[in-house]
């Protein structure tokens, strides 16, 4: 009976274990059913997700493939069109022709510096070229349309007629006016030409030939100007030195059909007269025009200067009979001279590439013991090396005519 009970109890156990066995075997498949639908929502999220990242990176990496595409585009269409960037001396960095071949000049000053430098490359003259002028540079480019100039008494630069020349640049020479950046980004906005200014000074003229040797592809011939006008700086410069500044002698400098028109000191067009000399013509609000200030005769008796220079055609050939001019100590010494004009006025007009002959010249006219060599083959050896043009020593002696020092 005992054995019986016991038995049953067992039984009953047993049961008991195995149903507790099935109902936690029931909790865990559920379980594990749950787990597997949240899972699968969790993945089917994180796909979602990694889609639609992976569109976003697919469409970024378009648009940047498209950005990349259209740049490489343009920096081709510029590559093809030949563009390069270049810094003027003025700061602004423009996009020109690789290859130049057609020029406009803004000026008598620019003008006269491509005629030295790459004649051809002239699509246009700001002026016409004189008689003298053609001389030296050749008649060919007499022919050339004149379409006026930016700066100076006239200010006629005629953009439509420079435009219709179809320039690939307008090049502006020269000093650099306190406007060059408006005025130039004004006319290249006008004409869709690019605009370029090159500074040039008297002790700068070496650079600037260099720059322009960049500018235009010929360095052979910019090295060649550029030593030239270095040497003769320097060598002038080396004279000078020879010479105490405060003995340095007293100058005026005339022009006009009267001679009451003078170059005033600290002016751009004296920059010869004030290299090797004392300029006595002092006077308010000094004028940059190549025509000078206007001065009396008797303000010019009372600077009484120990020599006076006369532009080409003033009044060099009459002052010696004039009653008035014969009383001035620079007359009475025979101490007056005329200023060479071909093919331009050597000292000032306009103050170009010019006054690298007129610095070596007047330089020698002051102070003739200080330099060593020949003013003649000083300039015999200017003409050739900037016009390409052989003096005769008959040609030369009629450009030094009442230019050189008394004996």
């Amino acid at each position: 009976m005992k054995k019986s009970m016991k038995s049953r109890r067992l039984a009953r156990l047993w049961a008991a274990v195995v149903v507790a066995m099935m109902c936690a075997v029931a909790l865990g498949l559920a379980a594990c059913g749950g787990s597997s639908q949240a899972s699968s929502a969790a993945s089917g999220s994180e796909s979602a997700s990694a889609s639609e990242a992976a569109s976003s990176e697919a469409a970024s990496s378009e648009a940047a493939s498209s950005e990349a595409a259209e740049s490489g585009a343009s920096e081709s269409a510029a590559a093809d069109a030949g563009m390069v960037s270049f810094t003027d001396s003025s700061g602004r960095t423009v996009e020109v022709p690789a290859n130049i071949e057609r020029v406009a000049v803004t000026g008598p000053i620019s003008q006269m510096c491509m005629l030295t430098f790459a004649p051809d490359k002239m699509v246009g003259l700001s002026n016409e070229l004189s008689a003298a002028e053609t001389k030296y540079v050749g008649e060919q480019y007499a022919s050339l349309p004149v379409y006026g100039q930016i700066y100076g008494g006239k200010g006629d630069f005629n953009k439509e007629a420079v435009a219709a020349a179809d320039p690939q640049l307008i090049l502006d020479i020269g000093e650099a006016k306190k406007s060059i950046v408006e005025d130039l980004d004004e006319i290249q906005a006008a004409t869709g030409i690019p605009c370029v200014h090159v500074e040039a000074t008297l002790g700068s003229y070496d650079e600037a030939y260099t720059m322009l040797g960049e500018l235009l592809g010929q360095q052979e011939r910019a090295a060649e100007l550029s030593e030239y006008c270095k040497n003769a700086y320097n060598a002038t410069v080396d004279g000078l030195k020879k010479v105490d500044p405060d003995k340095f002698v007293k100058v005026a400098y005339l022009l006009g059909d009267a001679g009451l028109n003078a170059i005033p000191k600290g002016s751009f067009q004296g920059q010869v007269v004030e290299m090797a000399a004392n300029n006595v013509v002092e006077v308010e609000n000094a004028t940059g025009s190549g025509l000078g200030a206007e001065v009396s005769f008797e303000q010019i008796a009372m600077w009484d200067p120990e020599m006076i220079i006369f532009a080409p055609d003033s009044i060099y050939d009459t002052v010696a009979d004039d009653p008035s001019w014969s009383t001035l100590t620079a007359v009475k010494n025979g101490n007056y001279y005329k200023v060479p004009g071909e093919p331009y006025n050597w000292v000032h007009n306009p103050p170009s590439v010019n006054q690298i002959l007129g610095m070596q010249w007047f330089a020698r006219l002051c102070y003739p013991d200080q330099f060593d060599d020949n003013i003649s083959d000083v300039v015999k050896d200017y003409y050739k090396t900037l016009y390409n043009y052989e003096l005769s020593d008959d040609e030369c002696a009629e450009l030094l005519k009442n230019a050189e020092p008394n004996a």
